[in-house]
């Protein structure tokens, strides 16, 4: 052992195991042949060293050289008198005690010798195999595993941590920490500096750094790289990390995958352990080279950083290629990368682009508004910095709505989706809908050639264009623009089609068309997703289609376990609203109304100004006002309908002529339904507005109720629907359902969501006026007078309510009348 060596029991402990083969593959100077023979000295077992030199790098030669090596029983065998592998294989089956045999510099072993050694090994009982390599080897071989059992020891593991670190050199934690994140932690660079003997500190680290250069420029004369080579790894330094194709356009030869073997071998870099998906050079390497690169060309490394920005574009880390413009001070590039990048950069890279972009003064912006309105968005959630932030994004619109712009179409486009998301997210939907308007327009105007560098965000920019046209209420043009983003991504990348399939599937169920909903929720049930996915803020429409179909399939137990899902999300997400009405429905169809309203208004308050919002509450009466009828509460469910519906709305209209069929009005109920310029705006409202005039007709005439009956069960069959009957009081929803399915065998609800209202007394449109009039609390004479009737007259209709509300005075008549819900708003 050297004197410099530095003792890691980490490593020991790692490597006295009982795995028959224990494999370390690490660069030259990662330590891996210090820590053997640290191990061995360690050890009860006993070690049979061999250093693999090319000599006995064959199979037949190897075996020799491990019969030279092992110990002899007392007894040979008579396999022994043969040198080849039945002789080592018989001498490592008789050996006494457990042993280990240490194959070191392994990596120039043929196919033939590894798995030779390795079915001798794995035939032994108390044998063992350590194989130390610097480079991909046979003993990486497929179908190795097979014959003998392995662990491997990855190069991060010998890299030295933290602790190692500080011990190695007699810092403290901080140095240690500041250390190990320049170096990496690789050894032979931890031992060069324990070998100067230098104090290091973090504000020396710089004159340390002369160390470790010295021993990488001795590691490059090591190396013996041919001009064309190193050239080669100094144009890679430009950038972190290269694929293959990266590397070859950034050298020009197409050989420079053995370069960076070679490299990978000497500790300049690693391959990634998947393979050469990319190539990684060691960080003190990487601004060695870079420090070069710029000496020896200069006038090269702007061409360069382009290149790789390009390529980081590519390979789907943008930030990188963001970084390099930057760097290069070329914000033209950025806005590129930027536009390629969008959606990762926004909400992968939001820190790390506050940290690179933050510092760039305000004016610099002006010519490239989108990175502007980037940092803009990143800087929003911070309340330190959002005023610059507001500045950042006022810039970047005024600079797309100017009539002069000097920004191409497709720079407008991003600039104004990000504006309707950000309004969406302020609570202005109204105007986050028409800026998202204005966004389509330009995007169905220019042709595809002008986006189509950028067409792997499209999809996700369309799709967040949708919501902002969902949010202000043009469904039609969301769904539609959904289902071009969801096309445009199954070209261009399935991932970046996740999101719109979820809307789709999750507005489909609420609006009704179930036979849709069912085949995109197919598709995300059968597509090849990242788990983190589905229940991640892209995937909230994904839970709510599983839990409204659920619904309609009466399994209320997995439309719970899906709306549990909403809870991580409940303080944060827009689509709280949509959260909050499916938690009700689920709730409302359970049996569960209490309940239901208490969640309801428990996530309102969670929210607190924001459920205030005319849109917010517009959005949720009608769930409370269900859940208020499913309670027996008229009065508090015709409140909620008066208060906060919109009035231009059929949901409005189909309410109030719901409250009106529990009130005994039917007439009221299919006046107000056939009457009307208003609409259904979906399958549901249809479905829905058709079972509550059936229900009414049936209490008008049974016989003029049948062709509406016929109409509800079409639509039922035809949208999959079952839940629209069980939005009837229990006794119209068993006369409808008995009309709908005489046999009882259809598949429909077997109750009702909602009370009977039997028992409530039915007031005529007089009494109801007379109700009205006794609230003010004004003598009788005073009423007559305001009614224009005499006082005979009155008490006559008086007698008549307090009847019907078996109340013996006014006092009780008021009580009865409001425990029933019939006092008018």
């Amino acid at each position: 052992m050297s004197a410099h060596a530095i003792g890691r029991p980490r490593l020991n402990a790692a490597l006295d195991t009982d795995i028959p083969l224990t494999l370390l593959r690490s660069a030259s100077g990662s330590g891996k042949t210090t820590a053997l023979v640290e191990w061995a000295s360690t050890t009860a077992s006993r070690v049979v060293w061999v250093t693999v030199t090319p000599a006995i790098a064959t199979s037949e030669a190897l075996a020799h050289a491990l019969l030279q090596a092992l110990p002899r029983g007392d007894h040979p065998h008579p396999a022994d008198r043969n040198e080849g592998w039945d002789a080592a294989t018989s001498r490592l089956r008789s050996a006494e005690g457990a042993l280990v045999v240490v194959l070191d510099d392994a990596a120039a072993v043929d196919r033939e010798g590894v798995f030779a050694l390795c079915r001798a090994v794995a035939t032994a009982p108390r044998a063992r195999l350590i194989v130390a390599t610097n480079r991909p080897s046979p003993f990486d071989s497929e179908g190795l595993d097979l014959v003998i059992d392995t662990t491997i020891l990855a190069p991060e593991d010998l890299m030295f941590d933290t602790d190692e670190v500080r011990r190695a050199l007699g810092a403290d934690a901080e140095t240690a920490a500041v250390v190990r994140e320049a170096t990496g932690g690789f050894p032979a660079l931890i031992r060069a500096l324990a070998i100067r003997g230098t104090d290091v500190d973090p504000s020396a680290l710089d004159a340390a750094t002369t160390a470790i250069e010295d021993y990488l420029r001795a590691r490059l004369a090591e190396c013996a790289f041919d001009p064309q080579a190193l050239h080669g790894l100094l144009r890679i330094s430009i950038t972190d990390t290269v694929d293959l194709p990266l590397a070859v356009a950034l050298t020009d030869d197409p050989d420079i995958a053995d370069t960076l073997d070679q490299a990978e071998m000497f500790g300049f870099g690693r391959w990634a352990t998947d393979g050469r998906s990319s190539f990684a050079l060691a960080p003190l390497a990487r601004g060695m080279l870079r420090r070069e690169l710029r000496r020896t060309f200069a006038d090269e490394v702007s061409a360069l950083r382009r290149i790789a920005a390009e390529g980081a574009v590519r390979r789907g880390i943008p930030f990188e290629g963001l970084r390099l413009a930057v760097e290069d001070d070329d914000l033209r590039l950025a806005t590129h990368v930027t536009m390629s990048g969008w959606n990762h950069l926004l909400h992968r890279d939001r820190h790390a682009v506050v940290e690179l972009l933050g510092d760039i003064p305000v004016a610099r912006f002006k010519q490239e508004p989108l990175v502007a309105m980037l940092l803009g968005m990143c800087l929003k959630p911070s309340r330190l910095r959002r005023a610059r932030g507001l500045q950042l994004l006022r810039m970047a619109i005024s600079a797309a709505n100017a009539r002069r712009t000097t920004l191409s179409a497709t720079e407008r486009i991003f600039i104004w989706a990000a504006e309707s998301a950000s309004l969406r997210v302020i609570g202005r939907p109204e105007r986050a809908g028409q800026v998202a308007a204005r966004a389509v327009a330009l995007f169905a105007e220019i042709p595809e050639s002008q986006w189509q560098q950028y067409a792997g965000d499209m999809p996700l920019l369309c799709t967040h264009l949708g919501i902002s046209l969902y949010a202000a209420g043009q469904h039609e043009e969301a769904v539609h623009l959904w289902e071009q983003a969801t096309a445009l991504a199954a070209v261009h990348g399935n991932a970046n089609a996740f999101h719109g399939l979820c809307l789709l599937g999750g507005v489909h169920a609420l609006h009704g068309d179930l036979p849709e909903a069912r085949r995109y929720v197919a598709l995300i049930r059968d597509g090849d997703w990242d788990p983190a996915l589905l229940d991640s803020y892209r995937g909230s429409f994904y839970r709510v289609a599983e839990a409204m179909l659920a619904v309609e399939e009466g399994d209320l137990a997995e439309a719970k376990r899906h709306v549990r899902l909403f809870e991580p999300y409940r303080a944060t997400s827009e689509h709280w609203t949509t959260m909050a009405t499916v938690e009700a429905w689920v709730a409302l169809h359970d049996g569960e109304p209490a309940a239901g309203l208490e969640r309801l208004e428990s996530f309102a308050r969670l929210r607190g100004k924001e459920a205030g919002a005319t849109h917010v509450r517009q959005a949720l009466f009608r769930p409370r006002a269900l859940l208020h009828l499913a309670l027996g509460d008229l009065s508090a469910a015709r409140s909620a309908v008066q208060r906060d519906a919109a009035p231009d709305r059929f949901g409005t209209l189909l309410e109030r002529a719901r409250l009106a069929l529990v009130d005994g009005r039917a007439a009221d109920v299919v006046r107000l339904l056939a009457h009307t310029r208003l609409q259904p705006a979906t399958a549901r409202e249809r479905a829905e507005a058709a079972a509550v005039n059936s229900a009414a007709l049936h209490q008008v005439s049974p016989a003029a109720a049948q062709p509406s009956t016929e109409t509800l069960g079409l639509q039922l069959i035809d949208r999959e629907l079952t839940t629209p009957l069980a939005l009837l009081s229990a006794e119209d929803f068993g006369v409808v359902r008995d009309d709908l399915d005489p046999t009882g065998r259809a598949a429909l609800p077997l109750r009702s969501a909602l009370p009977s209202f039997a028992s409530r007394p039915r007031l005529s449109s007089r009494e109801q006026v007379v109700l009205q009039a006794l609230t003010s609390g004004a003598p009788l004479p005073t009423i007559a007078a305001e009614l224009s009737v005499s006082q005979n007259t009155l008490k006559t209709q008086l007698r008549s309510l307090y009847r019907k509300l078996s109340a013996r005075n006014r006092t009780e008549a008021m009580e009865q009348a409001a425990r029933h819900g019939l006092l008018p708003e």
